[in-house]
């Protein structure tokens, strides 16, 4: 009578095989996320995290691609005054965008405040003005007026 091995064959098969975590790090290197890599497996986006913490080649070789993934995804941005500012590229497109955005920005700043300095406009209506608290018939701790006295100061 001869018997089944046990061991083999049983149980759950495994999700995360070296094929698996090779496509996995390619899709990090070509600038995916790392949920939306798992997702396009078709794995757990817990599977490669929880897999990285007990093999340290894996999680060396993860880091490596996210490195090279992050250069990829910023090389993919358009120079222009995004990529100025946040990415710190200083050539000449990225650097003139910069230059003619803020420039339109001050020009509509200084628009805005002469609109508003004309006498039939209400100051109220914009952000920023300081309004006074009026103090008319207030007596400490009988009105709501001292309490906002005490959150102003």
């Amino acid at each position: 009578m001869v018997t089944a091995r046990r061991g083999r064959g049983r149980g759950r098969p495994t999700v995360f095989e070296p094929p698996t975590q090779a496509a996995y790090l390619d899709l990090l290197r070509q600038g995916a996320r790392l949920g939306d890599a798992a997702d396009r497996l078709g794995i757990s986006r817990a599977t490669p995290a929880r897999y990285a913490r007990t093999n340290q080649e894996f999680a060396a070789a993860v880091e490596e691609a996210r490195a090279v993934g992050a250069k990829a995804r910023r090389e993919g941005v358009p120079h222009g005054e995004y990529r100025y500012n946040v990415l710190k590229c200083r050539c000449t497109v990225c650097t003139r965008e910069a230059t003619v955005a803020r420039a339109a920005r001050r020009a509509d700043a200084a628009a805005t405040d002469d609109d508003t300095n004309d006498p039939d406009e209400s100051s109220a209506s914009t952000a920023g003005d300081v309004h006074s608290i009026r103090l008319e018939q207030a007596v400490v701790g009988e009105s709501s007026t001292s309490f906002l006295l005490a959150k102003a100061s």
